[in-house]
């Protein structure tokens, strides 16, 4: 679930603008018919603004959530939840609704099922354990700069500090948002290592550098 201030402007559609608006969002990789079933119970809650659910193939998913089409500047983190509270609700909806004093989107993920199970391959996916992602984004337009915004940011994050495991690295944001410390909270501390020890292997001068960088070198318990 996202939700959203959408602004009173031309290009959002029209029973939304100006309005704050949850965002229900689903993906269901099974027959059409089944999905139909499932989000049954949803569509009986009440009435929507908009109902945009789809069959449509995967090429066409990067517009799944309807996000503008442009590049534009954001700041944003997350933290990977081990459990979501009633005060951390009561925070979450103060950080995004009438009231907040910047622009803020907040997306809340249910984690869970295939994310959950470890099989196969060892690999690196981190806080396989964690119940919720919460994201938030603040976009960067009119008054609002990283200066204005972080505080905001940090006071969400700070609140929720006491059931966050770590992060994940797909939304981790950009810029001063990003650095050694919040890569490595991405990780479990064993994968971190091993990874450390790969890049050093395959990447000792750290030319892939320009991502959430894993610095080539030795682990603590190599040396």
């Amino acid at each position: 679930i996202a939700l959203i201030p959408v602004p009173d402007a031309p290009f959002a559609p029209e029973p939304l603008r100006g309005r704050y608006v949850a965002h229900v969002r689903i993906a269901y990789t099974g027959a059409a018919e089944e999905g139909e079933r499932l989000v049954g119970p949803l569509r009986a809650v009440g009435s929507r603004l908009l109902d945009t659910l789809t069959d449509m193939p995967y090429a066409a998913n990067a517009a799944i959530h309807n996000d503008p089409p442009t590049p534009m500047p954001w700041y944003a983190d997350n933290a990977m939840q081990s459990e979501l509270t009633p005060s951390d609700v009561s925070t979450i909806l103060k950080t995004v609704g009438p009231e907040a004093p910047v622009m803020c989107i907040v997306e809340l993920r249910h984690l869970g099922g295939a994310l959950a199970r470890r099989q196969g391959a060892p690999n690196a996916v981190g806080h396989r354990d964690a119940q919720y992602m919460l994201y938030l984004l603040s976009p960067l337009v009119g008054p609002f700069t990283p200066e204005t915004v972080r505080p905001v940011h940090r006071q969400l994050f700070d609140a929720v500090a006491p059931r966050t495991v770590g992060r994940f690295v797909n939304f981790m944001g950009i810029g001063d948002n990003a650095g050694p410390e919040k890569t490595r909270s991405a990780y479990e501390a064993d994968d971190h290592a091993r990874l450390v020890r790969l890049k050093a292997v395959h990447d000792p001068a750290n030319n892939f550098r320009v991502n959430y960088n894993v610095e080539p070198g030795a682990s603590e318990g190599d040396r």
